[in-house]
């Protein structure tokens, strides 16, 4: 299996926080699965597939293209692309802290309170 480039997936995990509301609430009406219980790699196939439903082949392939570019001044010289353990990591700690966040929003709400 070829894994993205990190920023691929950081740029994801960013679309589905922002559209927090949209993503979440389609994936409970369409699977009634929590998709932060899905393991890293399904979670940022099932945020593209989301955000590419419906688009036209250029819009998918406009998409693709902003998501593959990589982040302005990185140092890429001879790394793996996403492949070491430090990398993998990293991003399970910061997938774990958004379902804090997540969840924590969750809790207010349900409480009556507003989040933002």
């Amino acid at each position: 299996m070829v894994r993205p480039p990190y920023w691929v997936g950081q740029r994801l995990l960013t679309l589905a926080v922002k559209r927090w509301p949209e993503f979440h609430g389609t994936m409970l009406l369409r699977t009634g699965r929590e998709p932060l219980d899905l393991p890293l790699p399904s979670l940022l196939d099932v945020i593209y597939a989301w955000w590419v439903e419906g688009g036209t082949e250029k819009d998918v392939a406009k998409f693709r293209q902003t998501l593959e570019t990589s982040p302005a001044g990185a140092d890429l010289d001879g790394r793996e692309e996403w492949s070491d353990d430090e990398t993998d990591g990293s991003f399970s700690r910061a997938l774990g802290g958004m379902r804090r966040t997540v969840r924590g929003q969750d809790e207010i709400r349900s409480r009556g309170g507003a989040t933002r």
